[in-house]
Order: C-alpha cells, then structure tokens, then sequence
C-alpha cells in the first residue's frame, strides 16, 4: 500500500509559529497504522518552493564592514542590505559608497583562476572586516586592511552554507547524514536554481526511512541549510509531497 501525503505552508499560514520554512499540519481524521506492520515514508517531490533566502542577513550577521580614509584615524560604516549577493554587487556598492570625484579609492574583485577575492586599497585607506561576518563571504579573516593590494586567504563562502539545503520531517529519525542519525527526509543541491525564481524537484529514486510513529495525526516539515540553520525563506510558501508505504 502506498499513500501519497500532500503538505503546504499555504494550509498551515496564521496557524501557530507556522512559517513556510518551518511549518506542521494538523490532520482532521489522524491517519493510524497496523502496529503488526512495517511503514516507511519518503520524500516523493518539492511540489513547489522558491530561492528567496538571502545570503546578506541579519541572523548570519555579516551585513557590516568599515573603511577609512585616513590612514584609521576614523572608520565609516558601510551596511550592506538584506539580500542575495554576489562579487560584483559588493564592488559596485562599495565603490558607490566611497567614491571620491571621479576615483573608486576601494574595490572588491573576485578571481576566477585563484578563487580569491583581492581588494584594493587607495593610499590612506583601510578596510575593517572585524565588525561582522562579512568576511566569510568573500573569504578573509576577521582583520584590518591597510595594504594596497589585499589576497584573500580563502576560498570565499558566499552562499553562506546554502549550497545544499536539507528538508526535515518529524515522522522520521533514523536518517543517517553525516554519520549521525538525524530526521531529514531529504537534501539537495542549490546549484542550478536562480534567485527569485520558483522550482520543482523530484528524487530520482525515493530514500525511505521508518516512521517513528504508529498515528499520524500531524507532521512537521522544516528547511535548514548546511550548518542546519532554519532558512527562511521571506513568506514564500512551500508544497511537499510525502509517499507512506506498507512494507508486506
């Protein structure tokens, strides 16, 4: 016997601390199953979700950098917005923010040979990245810069961890990932997707685990990142569908 089992935030809005990157159903009629037999469930689609998750937030804390244009006498702020980000949005907002007549005394540049991220800095200026997190983006150590010419020493982290996201499933919790059992349903790559837009995924081959449960009267569907940080996903609601199988 196999049942397919539709879950969406839609349903679930205004119901609790529901969102849609962390949302539980509540069935009217509780599905009970034959605790002679052995059920499994799985992820059988991402019927529906969207990539609105910002990589520049406030909850990772890296929207804040500080320059100086005297040799560190004093710092000004630069506080990047809450959004999705990439090199060259960085460069043309720091160059916009400290333009100096016609001359870009900062710049910010990613290297596509080396994978690091070299900025550049006009005689007097200096770059402090030790304010937030910022630096993990683009590959630094929590530092002041006053060289001209600044490597960084690491590959940068711009997608903050969100290259692969993890859908978690409270009927579940033997789920090995990362040689610990845990109750994601299933994990996929971000890799393909583009920001702002809406996507569908199906498993080529449906991963089942046993269900922890014999009644099922709600479930419980929450989406983290690499570091298993709840995502969120800025109200752009979600539709999973879940398959429960029988196994005779």
């Amino acid at each position: 016997m196999d049942r397919e089992i539709v879950l969406s935030s839609y349903s679930a809005k205004g119901k609790g601390n529901s969102t849609p990157q962390d949302f539980t159903t509540r069935f009217n009629k509780p599905i009970t199953l034959d605790s002679n037999s052995q059920y499994m469930v799985g992820l059988n689609r991402i019927v529906n979700m969207s990539f609105t998750w910002f990589n520049v937030n406030s909850s990772y804390g890296n929207q804040l950098i500080k320059y100086s244009s005297d040799s560190g006498s004093t710092f000004n702020n630069i506080t990047f917005p809450e959004g999705v980000w990439n090199y060259t949005d960085f460069n043309a907002y720091i160059k916009n923010i400290t333009k100096v007549g016609d001359a870009y005394p900062i710049t910010l540049e990613f290297d596509n040979t080396t994978f690091r991220v070299t900025i550049t800095l006009a005689q007097n200026y200096q770059l402090d990245l030790t304010a937030s997190n910022f630096n993990d983006l683009i590959g630094f150590n929590k530092t002041v810069l006053t060289s001209e010419t600044n490597i960084g020493p690491s590959v940068p982290n711009l997608s903050q961890d969100t290259d692969i996201l993890n859908i978690h499933c409270d009927l579940i919790n033997d789920s090995l990932v990362d040689g610990q059992d845990t109750d994601i349903i299933y994990s996929f790559s971000t890799s393909v997707l583009n920001p702002s837009y809406s996507f569908t995924l199906e498993p080529r081959r449906v991963t089942f685990n046993p269900i922890n449960k014999n009644t099922i009267s709600s479930v419980r569907i929450y989406i983290t990142d690499g570091k298993r940080r709840l995502i969120n996903l800025n109200g752009a609601d979600t539709s999973f569908s879940l398959i429960l199988k029988m196994i005779e």
